[in-house]
């Protein structure tokens, strides 16, 4: 009952700050005066960028949670590690709207990006022992998760590429971010369950022939 409790505390203080991470990067978006329209719809994008960005990361972190039986301290650690990465998106959200046309916040937007992407990744190889697969299952899924971060840094590097040259195209590009990676996972994630049904397919056949 103690571990139930323990997890379920971490939860809800995990769901209360991304809330509070959503709500303060909305209240970052510049109110349009004397008809600056073009800087209103820029911070409109940013903050879109990182809206989806948190709310994708929420919904892994939830599938994680699921999956989780226990935790322990160092499970713990890694989602503490996780959230904070995540409360720095506020800060650097706001600064890449008012300097939309700079190199600096785009480029360490995009090391934000690699930042959560570390931490979370960290946190789910610490979950994923704890989680209610078997170990050969568990190694398998952790295979396809590393090669998945892979293709994501790659997506930053080449946004902030672009960013470095043009940062205003940086800004349209990075909304293709979480979209990447909704893509990537659930690719990701259909592999695995296609790998387990043909494992499950051949262990039933081996045991009728035996």
């Amino acid at each position: 009952m103690k571990l139930v409790d323990g997890k379920l505390r971490v939860e809800l203080f995990s769901d209360a700050v991304i809330a509070i991470v959503i709500t303060i990067a909305a209240l970052e978006i510049l109110i349009p005066h004397d008809g600056m329209y073009r800087q209103f719809i820029e911070s409109v994008l940013t903050f879109a960028i990182s809206f989806f960005i948190v709310a994708g990361y929420w919904n892994d972190h939830r599938k994680l949670f699921e999956q989780v039986e226990e935790i322990n301290d160092r499970f713990v650690f890694r989602n503490t590690c996780f959230l904070f990465s995540l409360v720095l998106i506020p800060v650097f959200t706001k600064w890449s709207m008012e300097s939309g046309d700079k190199q600096l916040p785009m480029l360490a937007y995009g090391v934000l990006l690699m930042l959560i992407n570390a931490t979370f990744s960290g946190l789910f190889m610490a979950g994923i022992s704890l989680a209610k697969e078997p170990v050969e299952e568990t190694f398998y899924f952790k295979k396809l998760y590393k090669n998945r971060d892979r293709v994501y840094y790659l997506a930053i590097l080449l946004v902030m590429g672009v960013g470095y040259f043009i940062p205003q195209l940086a800004l349209v590009l990075f909304i293709g971010l979480p979209i990447i990676s909704y893509f990537l996972k659930t690719n990701f994630e259909g592999k695995f369950e296609d790998e387990q049904w043909t494992k499950r397919r051949r262990n039933s056949r081996h045991k009728h022939f035996r």
